[in-house]
């Protein structure tokens, strides 16, 4: 043996976050409109009644009917935008309608024991799964491509920002490598 250590190391598997308020741009919007109205309207007599229409307010505008849980957030991937989540959120309804495609049963008889015999088959329902399928393949690897595209100039702009700031360059090295301590700070402040 040439005593070289050839195992990987096992990269320890992200936090699932769960997400309870959306504090978005309109949101915020919506309640810093609402609290004002609400407090012209009905000035509060003192600080507990202030309190609670704040909290009314506040979760009228930001608390989320279902909260959301995932790895995929803001705080853990600040270079998805706005536009790249709707984009998702289409890639997973194109998914979703393949799936649902699948499901349908072809009217000739040699497919429906055999999948793979589906391309081959001109019925409708094996054009539709097939063209089901394409889009959701094409609009994945667009997608693919635009979170790539997008991580990359995430971190060489954080690197141009901080080219002359040797102990901030190297956290950000560190984190593209998945070597930083992850400390969830809260996005919106008051």
């Amino acid at each position: 043996s040439s005593g070289i250590n050839a195992e990987w190391p096992l990269r320890r598997a992200q936090a699932k976050f769960t997400q309870y308020y959306d504090y978005c741009k309109t949101n915020v919007e919506s309640f810093l409109i609402s609290i004002n109205e609400k407090l012209q309207s009905y000035p509060p007599d003192n600080f507990s009644n202030f309190c609670s229409t704040f909290h009314n307010e506040l979760d009228k505008a930001f608390k989320l009917e279902r909260p959301k849980c995932s790895k995929r957030t803001p705080l853990n991937n600040p270079w998805i935008t706005f536009g790249l989540i709707k984009s998702i959120n289409t890639k997973d309804e194109l998914y979703e309608s393949w799936k649902k495609a699948q499901k349908v049963k072809c009217v000739a008889p040699d497919t429906s024991e055999k999948p793979a015999a589906r391309n081959n088959c001109d019925c409708k329902t094996c054009k539709k799964i097939i063209t089901c399928y394409l889009e959701y393949k094409a609009h994945r690897q667009v997608l693919k491509r635009l979170i790539n595209l997008a991580k990359k100039k995430f971190y060489s702009d954080k690197i141009s920002e901080y080219s002359g700031d040797s102990k901030k360059l190297w956290e950000i090295i560190n984190n593209i490598r998945g070597k930083s301590r992850h400390e969830i700070k809260p996005s919106f402040k008051l």
